[in-house]
């Protein structure tokens, strides 16, 4: 599967090395700090681009929630479930692409990496 990248990198051989040769087709686009995400809920399917401070912002806010069926990643809200299987996903995939701009976020936020 072709993934459409529009930035001057091209990081299509670690999508195809992170999900050995089998790219979803939800995947849209991916960059050092970004992936990007077509979701589809009730309101139809949307673009969701998913940068490494917002998968931090997620474990720093919303996983530790458990109070709450709904939790939040960039900026969209639902179920706890699908939310956080792709925040988990997005997890691994900045530990595959720039682990270190991962830690420096996660220590900004008084978290410490254990990667």
């Amino acid at each position: 599967m072709e993934v459409k990248l529009r930035h001057k990198v091209d990081y299509s051989d670690e999508l195809e090395e992170f999900y050995i040769g089998d790219i979803p087709s939800y995947i849209l686009e991916a960059g050092k700090t970004f992936i990007k995400i077509r979701i589809f809920d009730w309101r139809g399917k949307q673009d969701l681009k998913v940068t490494i401070k917002d998968v931090v912002d997620y474990y720093y806010y919303w996983a530790r929630n458990i109070t709450s069926g709904c939790r939040k990643l960039a900026g969209y809200t639902g179920d706890w479930r699908p939310i956080d299987r792709l925040a988990k996903e997005c997890l691994k995939w900045f530990k595959f692409v720039n682990i270190e701009e991962l830690r420096r976020t996660s220590i900004k936020y008084g978290l410490t990496p254990k990667f």
